[in-house]
């Protein structure tokens, strides 16, 4: 069985070629790895290059340039050229465990073919390499309680984005809900219903997490990027899951989860009351009272807090360029930041600040364009053509 490994880059010339030979040492030798350098402006191309030369490997690593887009598209960039059974995401600062990880990813899945998907704890490690501790993952419990768990965790990952994967169900389910819409790659969508992928979680570490004071996530944009995945995520449940006494439920699962007891929320398949309430504290507990100076996060607090029976209408076309997608919330929020964001979405913006439940567009085509845009705006309104 063959491992696609898929290596998404942006301006890791010191660390790539680390993560390059924690692959070359592999004891598991059917793999190929797939480069995307995405818009880089070191040398990462010279030190790739130079390496594949050197290990002669042109005809079992691929590299590939594109125009930055961010890591999402980077990987999706990637799909088109896999050719393997399973697929691994190793970042260009990141670095496999230990040189049997592949064979024992490998050798796991083969022996339980119903398995989606595996999953670790993980070890981190600083910018020089040396292991500074182990985040823990929980144990996967594979059940629909995990949807409405998920609601209550604020719509933040209850597990890990790291995994082992087959590939049809890479391509055919954690394309859309992980690469396009950043959301939790376990948590599957059929159409309006919602489930969740077969996943294990196995009892070898396969991944080492570099992690340091200039990492993306803990930069402003990457609070905000990271936040759009979950309002997204906590957005979607809400249509189906009601969960009474929410903060309630959130405090005790909170001290369930540190006190290692699993928590059962109670909970009700049906669409949430009180979302405005349910968002602002979702936001909060990220951004506290500073989120009201982000235009798109304070409109989304009131969207869901004023009057829902109000209609708007959008008479001119959408152009494609303007149409934002989950994988491209890095490019939304930092137009926004830097006053850079379409005309479209600034006027947008100030009727979702507004409220409203329904948006008159003028065909089909621009139905399924708006449908888009407000999924990645978190909003669900009704949409209908004139």
């Amino acid at each position: 069985m063959k491992v696609s490994v898929i290596m998404p880059t942006y301006n890791d010339c010191s660390t790539i070629k680390e993560a390059l030979d924690s692959l070359l040492k592999q004891t598991y030798s059917n793999w190929e790895l797939i480069i995307v350098d995405d818009g880089s402006t070191d040398n990462t191309d010279e030190v790739v290059n130079n390496y594949i030369k050197k290990h002669d490997h042109e005809n079992r690593i691929k590299y590939f340039y594109q125009e930055n887009a961010d890591q999402l598209n980077a990987i999706i960039t990637a799909l088109d050229f896999v050719t393997g059974d399973y697929i691994y995401i190793l970042h260009s600062d990141d670095l496999l465990n230990e040189r049997t990880t592949l064979n024992k990813c490998v050798k796991y899945m083969d022996s339980h073919k119903d398995c989606d998907a595996i999953i670790s704890d993980i070890n981190i490690i600083n910018d020089k390499g040396k292991l500074v501790g182990v985040q823990k993952v929980d144990d996967y419990r594979n059940t629909k309680e995990d949807i409405p768990l998920l609601e209550l965790w604020l719509g933040r990952n209850l597990y890990t984005d790291v995994g082992f994967f087959r590939k049809n169900i890479y391509k055919s389910s954690i394309k859309k809900t992980y690469l396009t819409w950043n959301m939790p790659f376990w948590l599957k969508t059929n159409g309006d219903k919602l489930d969740v992928l077969n996943v294990k979680k196995v009892d070898f570490i396969f991944m080492k997490y570099r992690i340091g004071e200039s990492n993306y996530i803990n930069s402003d944009l990457g609070k905000l990027n990271v936040i759009n995945g979950e309002l997204r995520t906590l957005t979607t449940i809400m249509g189906q899951y009601n969960i009474p006494f929410y903060k309630l439920q959130y405090y005790l699962f909170r001290v369930c989860h540190k006190l290692h007891i699993q928590y059962r929320p109670y909970y009700q398949q049906k669409e949430q009351k009180n979302k405005a309430d349910i968002i602002q504290f979702a936001i909060k507990k990220r951004f506290g009272n500073s989120y009201k100076n982000n235009v798109f996060l304070n409109s989304l607090v009131n969207y869901y807090t004023y009057d829902s029976s109000r209609k708007i209408r959008i008479k001119q076309r959408i152009k494609n360029d303007v149409i934002y997608q989950g994988k491209d919330v890095r490019r939304f929020n930092k137009n926004l930041l830097d006053g850079k964001l379409e005309k479209f979405y600034i006027n947008l913006l100030k009727q979702v600040n507004k409220g409203f439940g329904t948006i008159i567009v003028e065909s089909k085509t621009e139905k399924e364009k708006m449908k888009t845009i407000c999924k990645f705006l978190c909003i669900n309104p009704e949409i209908i053509t004139k």
